[in-house]
C-alpha cells in the first residue's frame, strides 16, 4: 500500500511538473513586441527595423515607452511560472521535484520558438534575464549594470547582450565557490547556486551568444543598429 501512495505522488508530482513546464512554454511564447505593437501602436514589428519581435527592436521601432513596456513583459513571463511555485511551495501546498531553472528555460524556448509565430521568435535575451534575476538576484544585477555601461559607451545592443551574458557566466560561477547556503530572506540574495544550475546557466548563456552570430556579422561590417548614431541622426534632422 505505501509503494502504492508512493508511485501516485511521484505520478502526480511528474504531471504537475510537466504541466507548469508547458504553461511556462506558453506563457514566453506569447510575442509581446507583437501583440503590444499592434495593439497600441497598430504596427507589426515583423515589417520594421531588425523585423524581430524582442524588446530591442519594440525600443526601435515603436518607441522608448512602448518599446520598455514590451522588454518588462518580456522579462516577467521568464519569471511568473516561478514566482508561482515558489508561492505554492511557501505555503507548503506543493514543492517541485526539479529545478525552477527547468520552468524558466520553458519560457526562453517559448520565446525563441513560440508556438503562436509557427516556432519562430526572439533572442530571449529579456526573458532570460527574468529568469535569472527570479532566481539568482545578482547575477542578473550585475548583468545589467554591465548591460548599461557598455550600451552607453558603444551604443551597440548586441554587444551589451553579449557583455551581459558573459557576466551571468562569471558571476554564478563565483557564486557557486563562494556564495553561502540560503537559510533567510536576505541570504537569498548571495545564496549558493546548485552545480546544475550553474551549469545550465552556462549552456543557456552559450546559446544566447549563438543566436547573436548574426549581429557579431554586421558588427564586423560595420553595419550593425547603433543607438547613439541613431540619436545623432535624429538630432540632424530637427
Amino acid at each position: 500500500m505505501l509503494n502504492f501512495i508512493s508511485a501516485n505522488n511521484v505520478a502526480s508530482n511528474a504531471m504537475l511538473s510537466v504541466f507548469f513546464i508547458l504553461l511556462s512554454y506558453i506563457i514566453g511564447s506569447i510575442p509581446f513586441g507583437l501583440v503590444i505593437g499592434k495593439g497600441i501602436k497598430h504596427i507589426d514589428i515583423r515589417e520594421h527595423g531588425s523585423k524581430n519581435i524582442g524588446s530591442t527592436n519594440a525600443i526601435r521601432v515603436l518607441g522608448k515607452k512602448v518599446g520598455f513596456f514590451v522588454f518588462f513583459c518580456d522579462v516577467f513571463k521568464g519569471m511568473v511560472v516561478i514566482i508561482l511555485l515558489k508561492l505554492l511551495a511557501l505555503g507548503n501546498i506543493w514543492n517541485s521535484p526539479i529545478e525552477y531553472f527547468f520552468y524558466g528555460a520553458a519560457a526562453i524556448i517559448g520565446h525563441s520558438f513560440s508556438i503562436f509565430l509557427e516556432f519562430k521568435g526572439g533572442k530571449a535575451v529579456a526573458t532570460s534575464l527574468g529568469v535569472v534575476l527570479i532566481l539568482t538576484p545578482i547575477p542578473a544585477i550585475a548583468c545589467l549594470i554591465v548591460f548599461l555601461i557598455i550600451l552607453y559607451s558603444t551604443g551597440y545592443v548586441s554587444l551589451s547582450s553579449t557583455g551581459a551574458t558573459i557576466t551571468v557566466i562569471v558571476s554564478t560561477w563565483l557564486l557557486y565557490f563562494l556564495g553561502i547556503h540560503s537559510t533567510g530572506f536576505w541570504d537569498y540574495f548571495i545564496a549558493k547556486p546548485t552545480l546544475l544550475v550553474s551549469i545550465l546557466y552556462s549552456v543557456l548563456s552559450m546559446l544566447i551568444i549563438l543566436k547573436h552570430i548574426k549581429n557579431y556579422k554586421r558588427l564586423f561590417n560595420g553595419t550593425e543598429s547603433n543607438f547613439k548614431k541613431r540619436k545623432k541622426e535624429q538630432k540632424a534632422n530637427l
